[in-house]
């Protein structure tokens, strides 16, 4: 079963009560995340994606039907294997995570 992005509220609404999460970019659309889904990389219960030079990370929280929800991290959370998988498979460059080494929106 291939896995499906489904947004969540704390990473979209700043207005909502309790605890938040980091911000998404606004121009990033529904088809847009479930296609960095798709070409992100599986790490442990966690899967790494880049987008404009950016690391995001998505979990996920329904396993029965695979969906997950995705939110903006910055590079030095993104395991090292995985930022050398992502720039070899040509979604980022190393100028790009080092700019946003620390950077997450």
């Amino acid at each position: 079963m291939r896995p499906v992005y489904e947004g969540n509220p704390k990473h979209k609404a700043p207005w909502q009560p309790g605890r938040k999460g980091s911000l998404c970019l606004r121009d990033i659309s529904q088809e847009c995340a479930q296609q960095l889904l798709q070409s992100s990389v599986e790490e442990g219960r966690r899967r790494y994606a880049a987008y404009l030079g950016r690391a995001f990370c998505a979990q996920l929280h329904n396993p029965a039907k695979n969906r997950w929800h995705g939110y903006p991290t910055s590079w030095k959370e993104v395991p090292a294997a995985v930022r050398r998988q992502l720039m070899d498979a040509g979604f980022v460059t190393s100028r790009d995570i080092k700019r946003y080494w620390e950077d997450i929106l």
